[in-house]
Order: structure tokens, then sequence, then C-alpha cells
């Protein structure tokens, strides 16, 4: 495997730890700085490498233990190729878990149980995925400690946030004589490492003491009896495991969906409406008037029209109930421009709505859609739903959900509506950055995907 440069933050980490007191060497045995460095470049200096890791778990509440563990295989080839991928209890593949693969120029890491999948560019070879939320969950969020020992880079982050750290002594791990070391890592995870004593210095387990994390801690005060333990082994290391690219090779799975974050989903596509003509309605007020769409967008002035602020709403929704104080300061501040505001409540009572009004003292312009027949002519499939309809009829913007702050979904509507005082256009410019941004999505994916074998 190709020897990746530090970042020099990373460099003086660890040049910094290698300095430490002689405390640290209080046993007389190697600076348990230099073992953590010497442990994952062993990894990257091995032309090609392999090793089972484990992670188990064993958890008693009063009369119950419950015991766990997940099995994964590492390997490495020439070239900066690897694979880390869940397997079963034979160490066959398994369809469930994690697959994440690199050729050194691309890594696809995949979700396997739930078929989705990113491509990117290989920057440090595992790296990325030790610091994706995918590691963390690995062992109850602390995987991205054993992990790192995988890659040097990975190893240097790990390093940078070493707080203490001593040797133990040096003890017998499955047989194998093993130094023991001591570090606190991230400000309050003690966590116990033992390293190959003889030979390279490869690590053989990592058990961070999960009892003294707070939320940990926190859940052991709910049991008069309580332990957790969390460990993870390496084992079957083979530093000359002679792997070549064809036997790791970096394909996209079937069946499963390019993402562009494993971890986030996608923008979601504009709403069906944005830039159509909206709907007509005519419904209620809580107190019978009848309020419709063409009547509000109408003016009073000859020449002028109104535009219409739109919510979809309805009393057991929090968002609905967050986003209606911010688009009533919205309406009040353009008001005198013209801007309308009426509130759809989806399927409540009259009785309901006027009730809650009162209570939460709101003053938006409620109306009912008892039948939801406006909803569905809407294509409301969640709420909040905010639109801005323009004096065009067209609707302008269609927000499902409501982003509170100072870029929120109110700052949208008030873009929009100075920017039809202006006699632009916001939906199509909104549909235009749409198409362009999925367009650069599908062009970077082709330019990843070229870089795939086969």
């Amino acid at each position: 495997m190709r020897r990746l440069p530090l970042r020099p933050f990373q460099v003086a980490a660890l040049a910094a730890f290698a300095c430490l007191p002689d405390a640290a060497r209080a046993v007389g045995g190697p600076d348990p700085m230099e073992l953590l460095s010497q442990a994952a470049q062993t990894v990257a200096d091995a032309p090609s490498a392999s090793v089972a890791f484990k992670v188990s778990t064993e958890l008693v509440r009063d009369e119950m233990k419950d015991e766990g563990s997940a099995a994964f295989l590492y390997r490495t080839a020439p070239g900066g190729r690897f694979e880390f991928r869940s397997v079963d209890e034979e160490g066959n593949p398994s369809k469930s878990g994690y697959h994440v693969a690199g050729n050194g120029d691309v890594v696809l890491t995949a979700l396997l149980s739930r078929k989705r999948h990113m491509i990117e560019l290989d920057t440090a070879g595992i790296t990325s995925f030790v610091r994706s939320p995918g590691a963390t969950g690995i062992g109850s969020g602390l995987g991205g400690i054993a992990l790192a020992f995988l890659h040097p880079t990975a190893m240097a982050d790990l390093a940078a946030s070493v707080q203490k750290s001593e040797l133990v002594g040096e003890e017998e791990v499955d047989g194998v004589k093993a130094w023991r070391a001591r570090y606190v890592v991230g400000g309050d995870i003690e966590t116990d490492i033992w390293f190959r004593a003889e030979g390279s210095p490869l690590v053989l387990r990592v058990e961070p003491n999960v009892l003294k994390t707070p939320a940990i801690q926190q859940m052991g005060k709910r049991f008069e009896k309580f332990d957790y333990k969390l460990w993870f082994d390496f084992t079957d290391w083979n530093t000359d495991a002679k792997l070549t690219a064809d036997d790791l090779p970096v394909v996209e799975p079937a069946n499963s969906m390019a993402m562009s974050s494993l971890y986030r989903l996608p923008p979601p596509p504009p709403h069906k409406l944005l830039g159509e003509a909206a709907p007509e309605f005519e419904l209620p007020t809580p107190e019978g008037e009848a309020v419709s769409l063409t009547a509000e967008l109408k003016s009073e002035e000859k020449e002028a029209k109104q535009a219409v602020l739109v919510e979809f709403w309805a009393t057991t929704c929090p968002a609905c109930v967050q986003a209606m104080p911010a688009l009533e300061k919205v309406h009040e501040q353009y008001a005198d421009k013209g801007l309308k505001y009426v509130a759809v409540n989806v399927g409540e009572s009259a009785e309901e709505v006027a009730s809650f009004l009162e209570a939460k003292k709101l003053h938006a312009r409620a109306v009912l859609d008892e039948s939801t027949e406006v909803a569905e002519a809407y294509e409301v499939q969640g709420i909040p739903l905010i639109l801005l309809v323009g004096p065009d009829g067209r609707v302008h913007v269609a927000e499902e959900g409501f982003m509170p702050g100072a870029a929120g979904t109110a700052k949208k509507i008030a873009d929009a509506f100075e920017a039809i005082t202006r006699g632009e256009d916001p939906a199509a410019a909104a549909l235009e950055e749409a198409r362009a941004a999925q367009e650069r999505r599908i062009a970077e994916l082709d330019q990843l995907r070229s870089k795939l074998d086969g």
C-alpha cells in the first residue's frame, strides 16, 4: 500500500507525543505514542495485509446478561487497494453491514442491508470511513478508535486527541506476548490497547472503558447490578498476504442506490407545483367567512395584484406551529406591499382550529379544509407545506417542512417576494438551479464511476 503524507497538524501532534516525559516509559518499555504510529505504519508498509476484526459486547442489567458481536475483514493489496467488509461467523461476506473498498483512485462505501452506496475520491484510503458516522456506529460509537489502526492518517487523527498515555506492562493476549498501553482519548475515554511485543507492534486488542462514559453511567443508574464491556480484537494478522488487484476489485453493488452521502438524505426534487398555476380554492374560516385564492390575489388598486403566502398545517404538527409566528412576521413586514397570508388547516374542525389559535395567540387567517380535497389538489405529502403564490397565480416557492433561523424558510419567502416585486421570476430561477445541481451531481458521479474497476 502506498504511504500517504500526513497533514501538518497531524505531524506536529505525533512529534509532540513522541517527546513525552520519561513517565510514559515508566515500566521500561516502548513509548506508548510510538506504538500507535508504528502499528498503523506497519499495515501501510506491508505490500499486502489482512486481518480479522471483531467487536464484542457484554451487558449485565440486574439478572439479564446480553452478549453480542460483529465481525469484519480488512485486506490490502498493492496500488493503494483495500477492502473492509462485514463477514459472518465463518468469515464469509455478509449480506448486511458495511463494504468499503478502494483502488487508489476512488473509495466505494456500501450499506449492504439498506442497498445504498456512495463513491468518493480516495484521499487517504479507509480514513474517510474511519471519520464517518459509519465507523462510529461500530462498537457503541467507539469504532473509530479501533479502526484508526488501519491507516496512518486515521491514526494521526486519533493521536491528536490523546490527552494522556502510559505503558502498563507486558501481558499475553490469546497466547501472544503483548505490550499493554493505556490512553485517555478524546478528553475522557480511557482506553487500553495491546500491541504485539515481538516483531512489528501490530495491534491485538482495543478495550475502551465504557463504564466511565456519561451515557453508560446514566444507563447504569437504572439498575442495581450493572456492567458493560466492549472490546475490539484483531486476529490472524498477515502482512504478506500476497493479494493482487484482481482479489480486491472495486465495483458498484447490484440493486443499490448511489448517493452523495450515506448518512444524509439527498435534496428532495422541486415540488410538482413549483412554477405551475396554483389550484383555485374557496374555503371557510372558523367563523364561516368564505376565502378564495382568486379573491386574495386581487388588489383594491386597479393595476397591482397581490401575492399570497399559503401554509397547509394542523394543530397536531409541531413544525407547523413553529412556522406560524415566523410566517406572520413575514406577512406583517410585507403586507403593505401586497402580501397576504392564508393558513389552510387540514382535516380539523372549526372549534379545534379557533380554540387552538386563541390559546397560542396566533393571528394567521385560517381556513378549513376538513375534507382535505384542497390538500390533495396541492399534492400535500407532509405538513407544513408552505407556498408563495405570485400575482401571476403561479407557485414561486413550495417548501415541505419548516427551517428556522436567519437563513431558513421565512427568509426564503421574503427573498422570493422581493424578487417578484422587482419583476423577476423566482420559480424559474429555482427550477434552473435545481436542474443545474442535478446535472452537476450526475456529471460528478459519472466521473467517479469511470475510475471504478470494470
